[in-house]
């Protein structure tokens, strides 16, 4: 499976929670925690089916940027 795709499931599954980037790339096991997903999650964020604003990171509890699947 793809890595955009593996984000996007990842995300999906803790739908309506908010997940910053950093809790993804570690949730799926990603070594690049930086650049990758936010490209992704940039990507993702253009589109309807996901939010991405500042706030609270389910996972982590930092206020950071986060996306969330609507």
């Amino acid at each position: 499976m793809s890595v955009p795709q593996r984000i996007n499931d990842f995300v999906t599954s803790h739908k309506p929670k908010a997940i910053c980037n950093k809790c993804i790339a570690d949730g799926i096991g990603l070594t690049n925690a930086g650049a990758h997903p936010a490209q992704i999650t940039g990507a993702l964020a253009t589109t309807n089916d996901f939010m991405q604003v500042r706030g609270q990171c389910v996972l982590c509890k930092d206020t950071k940027k986060v996306i969330a699947r609507v």
